[in-house]
């Protein structure tokens, strides 16, 4: 057994803090929680045809119908509100590439130019393990709504290290101990020992780099393959829901993370040009940020006010070139059985996002993320009506 100490850093049991942990009605029945080992390994389902189709259509985002209560609040020139049972329901036309030369004179032509820039901070805090069903029933649902939507356009994909660690050393350290020959009993697929660590690189342990390799409880405990040997997904994957699924099943044995410092991290300079995230943000391309944690950022060193200046930064300070999902824990008077709650209504990250034009939040206690995500992207075509590249 760890100390105490050990097992909430290496996120063992949830943290004494302000977020209120109390049993949902509507979200899910708290019982046992199975992930198959190997499930969502990198080589995945082979039925997935990446980006490459030159057939676009209308599609329906998989609905949380059953979740009732759980909503999601989108800003984009005006307040709207959708719950999560509407919002990735129904008919969704696909966005064209807007990024045509029309003569707009000295100007500089406004749209995306067909390029999106999609990044995905993602907690794998021991707490995490309550939405992990709910979390692994999105992924198919992110990837359908980004081939639908936006079949023309040039997209990558990244998932940033939220914490700036490798979790596979806690592996090895506490659960990998007296010859056991896996990461606890819900980490049956990762290897202990150098079979698996050896295969760690120095990017695996840098905050903010694009993950490859998600080790421990719950994670994929393999490293990923990615078309071109990148840190993210372009429209060269063969195999963009495999590919995905692989970078973004991060675990839950993970610190509380900085999000807003991993953050910084993603966007920084140094990581953009250097070998970690080469290649991964463009200055012409539209910039699509996707949170999900069901704790608030009580351990980065910077403030809301900075991730907005970072964010506005990388964009040339254009805030309408950024869209903004947060899917957290919600407030709510009486609160139901069975997942995590907002017991003060204070998040920073709620403070980041209601300061770009285009924003949408969802509740981590809804039974699929994916509708979220789709509302977000409904904010696209606003976004790039107004968009001017760099």
């Amino acid at each position: 057994m760890l100390p105490a100490a050990d097992r909430a850093v290496h996120g063992l049991f949830p943290p004494l803090g302000r977020v209120r942990y109390i049993e949902p009605v509507p979200c899910r029945a708290a019982t046992s929680l199975v992930l198959l080992a190997g499930a969502f390994a990198c080589n995945g389902p082979a039925a997935d045809a990446g980006f490459a189709s030159s057939q676009p259509g209308p599609t329906s985002a998989p609905g949380g119908s059953s979740t009732g209560a759980a909503e999601s609040s989108s800003s984009g020139g005006g307040e709207t509100t959708a719950s999560s049972e509407d919002s990735g329901t129904g008919t969704t036309e696909p966005l064209r590439d807007l990024g045509g030369e029309p003569d707009f004179g000295d100007g500089k032509p406004v749209g995306c130019k067909g390029k999106i820039d999609f990044l995905f901070l993602i907690s794998r805090f021991g707490n995490m393990h309550t939405e992990q069903k709910q979390l692994l029933a999105s992924f198919p649902g992110f990837i359908d709504t980004i081939k639908t939507m936006f079949p023309e356009f040039d997209t990558h994909i990244m998932v940033a290290n939220p914490d700036g660690t490798w979790p596979g050393w806690a592996c090895e350290k506490y659960l990998c101990k007296n010859d056991a020959p896996y990461c606890g009993e819900n980490g049956k697929n990762y290897v202990c020992g150098p079979t698996s660590y050896e295969l760690a690189t120095d990017c695996d342990e840098v905050l903010g780099a694009g993950l490859l390799f998600n080790a421990g409880p719950y994670a994929t405990n393999a490293p990923c393959a990615l078309a071109g040997g990148r840190r993210y997904i372009t429209r060269e994957e063969p195999n963009a829901l495999a590919a995905f699924e692989c970078i973004a099943t991060v675990g839950t044995y993970g610190p509380v993370p900085p999000t807003g410092d991993a953050l910084i991290a993603a966007l920084s300079p140094y990581l953009s040009v250097g070998e970690c995230n080469k290649g991964f943000l463009r200055d012409d391309a539209l910039l699509f940020i996707t949170f999900i944690s069901d704790s608030e950022d009580i351990k980065s060193k910077t403030t809301p006010a900075d991730w907005y200046q970072a964010i506005v930064k990388a964009k040339h300070g254009d805030p309408g070139a950024v869209v903004t999902l947060l899917v957290t824990p919600q407030f709510m008077p009486d609160p139901p059985a069975g997942c995590t709650t907002d017991g003060d209504h204070e998040n920073k990250l709620r403070d980041l996002i209601t300061m770009f034009p285009y924003h949408v939040e969802g509740d981590t206690c809804a039974l699929d993320y994916a509708p979220y995500f789709a509302t977000a992207a409904k904010l696209v075509g606003e976004a790039c009506a107004t968009f001017v590249p760099q």
